[in-house]
């Protein structure tokens, strides 16, 4: 969540914004980021699909040639803890 998207920010995800992908096919995603760089994560506005865990970890890497002022990590992981199945979730 926060990344900032150039030249698509119109496929955001939204109901209505994006036509819909047919059952047996695949949807990739392909935009440009802002010169950000870092881990984000994305989750979903619609309910039903919160409750399914459509969430997940986005690690956005720096291009090869923006320096950046810091070693690249020696390892690098992805952890998501979710609780969204509690029946009290709203």
């Amino acid at each position: 969540n926060g990344v900032q998207q150039r030249k698509d920010s119109w496929q955001d995800g939204m109901p209505g914004t994006n036509c819909p992908i047919l059952p047996g096919t695949n949807f990739t995603y392909h935009f440009q980021v802002k010169d950000q760089i870092g881990s984000y994560y994305y989750f979903p506005s619609v309910g039903l699909q919160k409750a399914s865990g459509a969430f997940g970890g986005l690690r956005i890497n720096s291009r090869m040639y923006i320096p950046v002022p810091f070693d690249p990590p020696a390892d690098d992981f992805t952890v998501l803890v979710g609780d969204w199945y509690t029946k009290s979730h709203k």
